[in-house]
Order: structure tokens, then sequence, then C-alpha cells
């Protein structure tokens, strides 16, 4: 500690600077300004050498006050601050704001700080990606946060929790509350959050709770700590203490307003906190007006079918797992958007489909409008593919971010909407069905064009300190002031032709250059003749170069004009910034309407492109489609699709059990149903010859085998999680798709639970349920039930093998064809035929194999290995489970099934395989 003190008195004033400004900004990395420079010292050079791969120095090299550092170009920065933040690193951006050619140290303050979650940096934003940062209030921290030892396990006011969220680089701030850990974090799961923050709440925490929660908090989540928290966001950076200040006001301020009924959130008090929180940490990193951001709109998330993560991913909405990337996926098919405003908007329709059919029919009767005029549809969207991302650019004007081409970038997009407006106008009133259309008609946008194409020149330069951006004719002192400065050349020409004359000197010339300024050469053959008035200001090779009284005032006079030019132009600029920035409500209205038009275009596009129909959305309960398609696969595979018909309601066709060999279709299928929901929901056609469709609360997926390795879950425990929240959430207004259950244990348990969970979605939910499996004891359900239903995947036997041929017939299966599969997988051929033979002993012998019936030749190791792998047989061997001794029967026959819950059967399941095995052993 006094080693660092004597170390701090020995700095220079820079270092000292630059150290008081970095105790300010522990949690952040300081660009320190020195020239043409961003310096970093200490702690911060270290880290940041590591993570920008640059070179670390040292100041006082050598000596016991040995300082580490690094450095990078300012006009680089971008790039360099584009890495920390992927990194979850926070920049503090110090800047030099007084004059370095003033005596004395030169001033130095930190005008912004860039996070995950305010980057306005387009080299890391995704065009058609928004960039949300987020902020969570509760009286106290959620549990997941807590840190061992850090005091009493807390909860969420009342289970519930506010939440805000915004994207800075588009101006769009919205609000909710939400009851539960676990419906909060899935929530912010499809809002994707960059950098989440997080407020502990008035009074919620002591002294040394808060303490507690910063030291652990923060290590959790870069130590990969297991909290659900860490998995989901890797940037939850900042922890708020508390609210010292009156949230309301705080929003009431930015918006310019009395209270915030008008927005109809006043009642969320928790949700406001948030807000005030998220607004707060806006202004305090941004440093700047945000103008932008001048509305909050209520986010329910009770308006929207609710997706969690299983299905989201499941169903590759956003992003394939096993191609890694957006190829693949729904959105991949969807997206032929025009603009960047509706790539992003389509990804939210996405992942918040409508539940009302009246809103989900206006959607629909738009694209339906677009469907059928083709010519209207093309022009439209070729207009659209003109414009620059409106929302971004103005952003940038609201953080007073933005330069001159962002000024002409936003006017050209105006005049392209003007046309599209005129284009409307001219096509006929019955345009106004296309949904939102007419009020882009009635926009007035010629105020906000015709001040940019007064103030700034057609092609400004990208800096804006450095002039030649203004017109002429906006500011008498500014056009004198260039007429000083560009008479330069004729008023030297006129100098020159005089001073020949008067010397003699015929060679003389008078020049000008950036670093000696203006200045008379004279050969060194005429140095004789120079006149006494003559000062000598540098000699050359070939001669020497003077000035006069007369040049040195004249310079001084063109070079105080250029600087008052620059100011006047930089003064003029930002007042036209200002005065635009004025209209950011129509601006980001229109740009609002635009995403919703060009999403709109972009949906009968793709109907059309794709061969899709208008689906019939009802709040009834019957699920009908017609000639059915999954709307990714049947675009990747180059073999024509096989479509499949669907019915599901909630009487005879409650429940589907789909039996069938893999690769037969099943899982297709299952899919295909649940895309054509979805996609009806957000307002879109379907693949399909027709569809009549019922309003989803939610659509649910029980699909393939993981595990979860960092949480300690097995893959079986993971099928039981997944399967269980289905049970615990669904309704008989959800989908709900199982593909494949039990499959993680033995025959005998997989079976038992399996069934048990299908009685209870038959009987207890009363969900529309496709339940694929492989157990065939499962088909007689649809004798004890009148709900359920058996379907299976049509297979053609013939003397060469089986012909998957992918379409869904009535009935079900007793075989699984795996056989036929491996030889399809390439098996050893000697391998398959083996198979087929233990196959057959095991289908004539009823189990009863003996131990040389299985030699295989020499290859009896072999067989031991394979069997290793797969597991024992036994279970295979035995009869199934529905022919058990007749005592066990009539306990089963007892059961109640309608008033037990799922863990219930499980255990009797458990006890009832215990007494097996008892049996089995008393029996030997």
């Amino acid at each position: 500690m006094f080693h660092c003190f004597i170390v701090f008195l020995n700095m220079t004033p820079m270092l000292r600077q630059y150290f008081e400004i970095k105790d300010k900004h522990k949690d952040k990395i300081l660009f320190f300004r020195l020239g043409d420079f961003y310096e970093m010292f200490g702690k911060d050079a270290q880290r940041a050498s590591l993570i920008l791969d640059i070179v670390l120095t040292a100041r006082h090299k050598g000596t016991e006050n040995e300082i580490p550092m690094c450095g990078l170009p300012y006009h680089a920065a971008d790039q360099y601050i584009s890495k920390l933040t992927k990194a979850g690193c926070k920049v503090a951006i110090c800047e030099q704001v007084s004059d370095p050619s003033l005596p004395g140290i030169v001033k130095r303050e930190v005008v912004q700080i860039i996070t995950p979650g305010t980057t306005m940096n387009s080299s890391l934003l995704e065009k058609s990606e928004n960039n949300f940062l987020a902020s969570v209030a509760g009286k106290k921290a959620p549990q997941s946060l807590m840190g061992d030892g850090c005091g009493p396990a807390m909860v969420a006011e009342g289970n519930n929790f506010g939440a805000a969220f915004v994207d800075l680089t588009t101006g769009e701030f919205r609000v909710m509350e939400i009851s539960g850990e676990d419906n909060l974090i899935s929530e912010l799961k499809r809002i994707n959050p960059a950098e989440v923050l997080v407020d502990y709440g008035i009074g919620g925490l002591s002294r040394r709770d808060e303490a507690c929660l910063r030291r652990q908090a923060v290590p959790r989540l870069y130590n990969g700590e297991k909290s659900d928290w860490y998995y989901v966001f890797k940037n939850v950076s900042k922890f708020i203490p508390a609210s010292y200040f009156e949230p309301e006001k705080v929003l009431c301020e930015q918006f310019g307003i009395n209270d915030l009924a008008g927005f109809g959130i006043e009642s969320l008090k928790i949700g406001i906190r948030a807000a005030a929180n998220l607004l707060m940490y806006l202004k305090d990193t941004q440093k700047t007006r945000l103008s932008h951001i001048n509305k909050i709109a209520l986010h329910n998330p009770y308006d929207y079918m609710i997706l969690d993560e299983a299905t989201i991913k499941n169903l590759d909405l956003l992003y394939n797992w096993q191609m890694k990337s957006k190829e693949g996926t729904l959105l991949g098919v969807l997206d032929k958007t025009a603009t960047a405003m509706g790539a992003r908007l389509l990804k939210r329709w996405i992942l918040h489909p409508l539940i009302k059919s009246g809103e989900i029919e206006k959607r629909l009767k738009a694209v339906e409008y677009f469907y059928d005029h083709n010519d209207l549809r093309e022009e439209l969207r070729t207009l659209l593919s003109k414009l620059m991302d409106m929302e971004r650019l103005f952003s940038r004007i609201g953080c007073a971010r933005a330069n001159a081409r962002d000024l002409v970038f936003l006017k050209e997009s105006l005049k392209i909407i003007e046309n599209i407006k005129s284009f409307v106008l001219n096509y006929g009133h019955e345009i106004e069905k296309a949904g939102g259309i007419d009020e882009i008609k009635n926009i007035e946008l010629a105020d906000i064009i015709a001040e940019i194409e007064k103030k700034i020149i057609d092609e400004p330069p990208v800096s804006i300190i450095d002039g030649g951006i203004i017109k002429n004719g906006n500011n008498i002192e500014l056009d004198e002031l260039r007429k000083i400065s560009s008479g330069g050349k004729s008023w030297i020409t006129d100098l020159q032709a005089r001073e020949r004359e008067r010397t003699g000197i015929n060679s003389l010339k008078v020049k000008f250059n950036r670093v000696f300024g203006y200045y008379i050469e004279v050969s060194n053959a005429n140095i004789q003749s120079v006149p006494e008035n003559y000062t000598r200001k540098q000699t050359i090779v070939n001669g020497e170069r003077f000035i006069t009284p007369e040049l040195k005032e004249y310079e001084e006079k063109v070079l105080i004009a250029e600087e008052k030019i620059r100011d006047i132009e930089y003064k003029i600029f930002e007042e036209t910034a200002r005065d635009i920035a004025v209209h950011s409500e129509i601006i980001l209205k229109t740009a609002s309407l635009i995403a919703e038009l060009d999403v709109f275009l972009n949906f009968a596009h793709i109907a059309r492109k794709n061969n899709y129909a208008k689906p019939s959305v009802s709040d009834g309960n019957v699920i009908a489609i017609k000639e059915g398609r999954h709307p990714v696969i049947e675009m990747m595979q180059n073999i024509d699709f096989v479509p499949n018909d669907s019915r599901f309601d909630n009487l005879e066709n409650r429940i589907i059990v789909l039996t069938g060999p893999n690769m037969a279709g099943k899982s297709v299928y299952l899919r295909q149903n649940a895309l054509i929901c979805l996609m009806a929901q957000i307002g879109s056609f379907v693949p399909a010859k027709e569809a009549k469709l019922c309003v989803l609360d939610r659509i649910f997926t029980r699909v393939g085998a993981t595990d979860n390795i960092a949480k300690g879950q097995s893959t079986f425990m993971v099928e039981m999680q997944e399967a269980s929240r289905i049970l615990h959430n669904a309704t008989e207004k959800s989908l709900i798709i199982f593909d494949e259950l039990g499959r993680g244990t033995s025959t005998y348990d997989g079976v038992s639970i399996a069934w048990a969970v299908i009685e209870y979605l038959h009987s207890k939910i009363k969900g529309k349920t496709i339940f694929a499996t492989h157990y065939h004891e499962l088909v007689e359900l649809a004798e004890k039930f009148e709900g359920i239903k058996n379907y299976r995947m049509a297979v053609l036997e013939n003397e060469d093998g089986v012909v998957f041929l992918h379409k869904i017939i009535k009935g079900g299966i007793d075989k699984s064809y795996g056989i036929e599969v491996a030889k399809l997988a390439g098996m050893p051929k000697e391998l398959v035929e083996r198979a087929r033979e233990i196959l057959k002993k095991l289908e004539n012998g009823g189990g009863n194999l003996q131990r040389g019936d299985l030699n295989f030749g020499q290859g009896q190791e072999t067989l031991r290995s394979i069997r290793g792998r797969a597991g024992s047989l036994d279970p295979a061997m035995q009869p199934p489970l529905i022919k058990i001794e007749s005592e066990l029967e009539k306990e089963i026959k007892s059961l109640d099934l309608n008033n037990m819950t799922p863990m219930e059967v499980v255990s009797f399941v458990s006890d009832l395989q215990k007494k097996l095995d008892q049996e089995r052993n008393e029996s030997q």
C-alpha cells in the first residue's frame, strides 16, 4: 500500500491524471487519448493486450516504477472496441477536451462508455438483429444470482419481476412484469439481450449482502459456476444495489410528460423501476442526449404464444444446431425481406406468435392483398430495397453520434418513402386493406427532407470537424470567410506578379504548404536581388524561402478564416442534427410502418414463390391440414416432398400415437404440424393445400436425446425434466409434440412412463398431441381411449428390403425395421445378416435363446462388443409388459390413473419393477 503511494507520487502529471480517471471507472478498460493514440496502462493494458493481441510494453521499463502499457491508433479504435465488447468488456473513452497547444496538462474526460448492450458499432451489430439491453428488477435478488454465503435466500417481490429492454440503435423501448423466475428467464431468452442489468431493489440488501454480491456474482458469471443466469446471459454486467431516484419521474422527464398513463404502464411499479434503471444506465454510459428514445411501450408476454427454449431449438426457428447457421431454419426460409428493419421485425414476430384471432386475421388479410397484386408487390419491394436502415441512422442522430453522411442517407431514404406514398396514392383506395399502409400515406416528411437538403451538401466527407459539409447561403459570415479562403489562389497569383515586377526576379514564386504556411521562394542565383523587407524563413538546397509583412498578414487572415469556417460549419451541423432529432416520433413511426410493410410484402412474396396457402384461423378447437409440408425440408431436399394430412380436435382426435421406423418421416411430420400452426399465428401463409387452424396458446416439443453435463444431468434426466415441464404447463389449447419418450432407461420403465404420460395428456390436459414412439405396446391405448388414434408411417416391403413412403396412414405398426435402417446406414453386410438371424430366433422362440444360438462363427468377441454397446438383450426377450402375472394385473387395474400425478405413476412403476424382480428371483 505504501509502495503504491510512493509510485503514485513519482508519476508524471499525465499518468497521475490517467489513474485518477481510472479510479472512477474500475470495471472498465480506459481508452486514454494521447495525440493520435488511445493508451492503456496497468491491468487494463495487460488484459487488453491479451484480448486484442497487441504488443504489451511498459513505462519506466526496468525500474521499480515500471507500468505496463499498450496503445492503438484512434482512427482504428472501432475494430478494437468491437473485440473487447464481444469479450464482455466495457470500454470508457477518455478524450482530450481542452486545446493541446495551451500551457499545462491537457484536460481529459470520459465522453462515452461502450458496453455489449450499448454499442453502436456497425462492425459489431448484425443488420437483421436487435441489440437489446435488458434490465430486471425485483424487491430482492433472484436466488440463482446469489453467491454462497451471501446472506439468506432471496426472492422477487411476490414472485413477480419487472423487466425492461431497449435497443439503443433503434430506439425501441419496452417494459413488462412477469411472474416466476423461470418465466422471466424464458422471456428474456426470446428477447436475447446482449447485456442484462439487475436491480436488487430498495432496502433489499444489507451492506454486507451488497458487498458479497458484488464479490460473488460477477466471478460466478465468468468462472462458469452453475447459475441459470450464467448459462443464459454471459453479460450480466451491472448490479444496481438500490434505486436512489424516483423511477416514474426519470421516465417522465425523458419523454417530456406529466405521467405514464398515456403509455398504459402506470400500474407496473416494478417494471417502471426496471425501465428507469435502464434509462439511468444509458445516460451514464452515453453521456449525451437520447432524443430518439421518445416513448415506452407495454410488452405483455401473455399477448403472445409462449415459446420455451426447447421449442425454439427443436423447431429450428432461428438457428440450426447441426448446420451451425441460419440455413436450415424457419427464419432462413421466410427471411427475404428488403430492409434491415423488416428483417429485425420478422425475427421478433417468429419468436412472438399472436394468440388473438382478430389480430392474426388482420395480418393475413394484408398478406393476401399483396399476394393477389403481383405488380404492386414487386414494385414496392424494389423501392424498399433502396432504403437505408432508418432506425439505426436516426439512433445515431438521437445520440449525437451522427455524421453529415448519416443525414444525407436519411434524406435519401425519406425521399424514397415519398415515392412510395405517391405510388400508393396512385394505386387506388383499395390498398388500405393492406394493413397500416394507409398510415404511411398520411405521414408528412417534406419539411425534414427540405431541412437537410438546404443545409448539407450532397456528398459530404465523413469528418464533421474539418469543414466542407455545409452549403452556401446558410450563414452570411461563413460565406464571407469562404470568399477569403477560396480567394487565396488569385491573391497569390497577383502578389507573385507584383513581386516579380518590383524585384526583377522572374523566377520568384509565392507558395503555400501545410507545414510552413505561405512563403516567397527565390533561387540561389537571385539572392542578391532580394529586397530588405524580405525575412528569411527557411533555407533549401536550391535557394531560400522568405516571408513579408503583407504575406504574413494575409496568412493569418486565411488561417483564422479556415478555423472559423470549421467552427461555424460544425455549429450549423449540430444545430441541424438537433432540429432533425426533434422529429424523432414521426421518423421512427415511419420506420416502424416500413418494417411492417416489408414483412407483409415478404410473406406474400414467399407464399407465391413456395406455393403457400392462406390459413383460416379461429378460436375453435380444430386443426385440419390438407397436404401439409415441412417449410424448411421441402426447400433443402432435391426430391419431391410427400405431403400429409392432419386433423386434431378435443374429442375423437385428441392424441395421435405415431409408430413407424426411423428414417420414415415421423420427426418431419411432428415438426411440420407445429411449424404450420406457428407460421399462421405470425401472419404468414402456410405450406399446405388447405389449413383450418385454431389458435394455440403454446407449442411444446420433447425431441431428441441430449444431456447437460455442465449441470450434472443425464440424458434421461433432461428428458424427464422436459416432459415434466410440459405436463405442468400445457393446456387444452396447446399443441404437444413427443418424439420418443422413455428411451433413456430400461424397456419396462420406458414403456410404463410413456403409457402413463399419454393417459395423463388425454385425461388431464386434453391438449392436441402427436406422440411418436417405437414402443408398439402403446398402440393398445387407442382401444381404451376414444380420443387416442393410431397412425403409422407407410412402409413398402419387397424382396430387396423396405421402401419408406413418408406417408401417414391410419393404424399402428408392430415392427420398427431397425435392421433395415442399419443396412441403409452402411453397417457391415455380415453383421446385418446376423442381426436378422437373431431377430428371427427371438420372434419365433419367444425369447428362449440358448448360449449356443449366439455363436457368430469366430466372431463371438464382436457380438459381445455389440451387446456391450447396445445394452443387454434380456429386456427385449421378456414377454410384453401388459402380459404380467394375474395378481399384479389386478393391482394395476385398481389404479385410479385420472387422479394420479405423473410422478405417482412413475413411483408405482418403480415399485412394480421391484416386485417383478423379486418374483423372478424366487422362481429361480
